[in-house]
């Protein structure tokens, strides 16, 4: 009895688990503005906890255009700590640690 109990249970683990995989890696990744560096680039964080295309980065927002989930032009003054983005990269600005990044557009996420 004892076998079969503990052979469901890791079986249940087992099934949570990938299907916690699965949920995470197609989940869509956002970031969350965690910090301000200078008046033009901010500290963001990734949403995703498996496979992020960068888990924690500074992104320059010199010549970026910012937009609303509207579609309404913003600027980056207004991008407030704990704000969710949605960022469309350029190729890598410089190698640091943490990547410095720089984007083509930026979607402010209600």
């Amino acid at each position: 009895m004892k076998k079969y109990l503990f052979r469901s249970i890791l079986a249940l683990l087992i099934v949570i688990g990938l299907i916690f995989i699965f949920v995470e890696l197609n989940k869509e990744e956002t970031f969350t503005i965690v910090g301000n560096e200078v008046e033009t680039s901010v500290w963001i964080e990734s949403n995703k906890l498996l496979n992020p295309s960068y888990k924690r980065a500074t992104l320059g927002l010199m010549n970026v255009q910012i937009v609303n989930t509207s579609g309404d032009e913003i600027d980056f003054s207004e991008l407030e700590i704990g704000d969710k983005i949605k960022a469309d990269f350029k190729p890598l600005a410089f190698l640091s640690d943490p990547p410095g990044l720089s984007a083509w557009k930026v979607t402010l996420l209600e």
